[in-house]
């Protein structure tokens, strides 16, 4: 049976010292939404930057006219790891030069169980947060690297659970200012990144890049719309088909036997009518073929309702889409932010839809990286560090 195709889809679905004032104020209280001024501004480097090149991962390279660009090291980095339940989970602080207390931001993992790729955002931010004074952990997500646990029974909730562990355990640190801690994700990443910030006192702000603010269900079927949008099927095909990844997603989120039996025998049918490999597995499938572990926790947690846990949220959030997102529905999902957002009264929120731009930080047009690190450090430095 041929499924590297529709795992290719699944990953690619799940996946991807202050220096000074920022440039750009704050939004007025009753406009969230930066304007395209406030972004040309907020995305322009800091000055903490200037002088030098952020590496994938690393030291960050002085650019120095005479010698070329040089590795500078201007933080430090502890291994450390954290207990989380009966697991322990394996992880990099990086502090900034000096003694003083600093910010600390914990940051999240993307979808997926290759660590090399799960943790491109975090490996790649991290150096370039403690460079500008802000401390930040990195570490292997449950069931991956070197931390523990077993990555094909793991759901949302262990990734919840394990960044809350990371965050009161390091509070404790002698260079961490407890009171200025902060979570940070993208993709799946920037999901888990709020529920931890709503469900644990620890945490005073959030940073989320292309996380999903809608339903499980609603954010896996409109996935799997766009997925199915890249084969040009006809209206007839893409309509019976897509029906079909509806019922699956939703008899996954029931976890009742009787509705996984009937889209059972409809996988069965379109089987011979249509490329299996745009169809549906059967969860025995998906269950049995290791080809699938990657992916299993997402599908685990479908039956999990994380939307209405924003009504308590109250903490500092900045919230980060591309306006042509097709992995992550990003209209509906600043619907959702504004609505839970104004029913708890929670004016500290900040909205910036990146133009040009999918799923990853990239501009569509030109292929160029967007510098969504300047963005971050120029919010931290007026919204954290003021």
């Amino acid at each position: 049976m041929k499924v590297s195709a529709f795992i290719v889809s699944l990953v690619l679905m799940l996946v991807l010292s202050a220096s000074g004032p920022a440039c750009v104020p704050q939004t007025d209280t009753t406009q969230h939404r930066y304007t395209s001024e406030q972004l040309d501004c907020l995305l322009k480097k800091p000055v903490c930057l200037e002088g030098f090149r952020p590496n994938q991962s690393g030291p960050l390279s002085r650019i120095d006219e005479k010698e070329g660009d040089v590795p500078d090291s201007t933080f430090s980095v502890e291994h450390i790891v954290v207990p989380s339940g009966d697991i322990f989970i394996n992880g990099w602080l990086y502090l900034p030069e000096g003694n003083s207390k600093c910010p600390l931001i914990i940051i999240t993992n993307g979808g997926g169980n290759n660590p090399q790729r799960i943790r491109s955002l975090p490996d790649w931010l991290a150096p370039i947060l403690a460079h500008c004074g802000i401390a930040a952990f990195v570490h292997d997500k449950r069931g991956t690297g070197e931390s523990g646990g077993i990555f094909r029974e793991t759901t949302y909730e262990n990734y919840i659970t394990d960044a809350g562990n990371c965050a009161m355990f390091l509070a404790g640190h002698d260079r961490i200012d407890p009171d200025k801690i902060g979570i940070a994700g993208g993709s799946e990443g920037g999901r888990i990144a709020v529920l931890a910030a709503s469900r644990y006192p620890v945490f005073s702000f959030v940073i989320s890049y292309a996380g999903t603010v809608v339903s499980a269900v609603d954010d896996r079927i409109y996935a799997q719309k766009g997925w199915l949008d890249s084969f040009n099927l006809n209206d007839t095909a893409f309509a019976e088909i897509f029906s079909l990844h509806e019922q699956s997603i939703r008899a996954w989120a029931s976890n009742d036997p009787e509705k996984h039996q009937k889209v059972n025998e409809r996988i069965f049918e379109l089987r011979n009518i249509y490329n299996n490999e745009i169809l549906p597995y059967t969860k025995e499938e998906m269950d049995s073929l290791s080809d699938f572990d990657m992916v299993l926790p997402t599908w685990n947690s479908l039956g999990y309702n994380y939307l209405d846990e924003l009504e308590h949220f109250n903490k500092k959030w900045l919230a980060i889409f591309g306006e042509n997102d097709i992995v992550v529905p990003t209209q509906a999902s600043i619907i959702n932010i504004e609505h839970y957002m104004t029913l708890n009264n929670n004016e500290q929120y900040w909205i910036a839809v990146l133009p040009d731009c999918g799923h990853a930080p990239v501009s569509n047009t030109t292929k160029q990286l967007i510098r969504i690190d300047n963005l971050i450090i120029n919010w931290i430095q007026s919204n954290i560090m003021q």
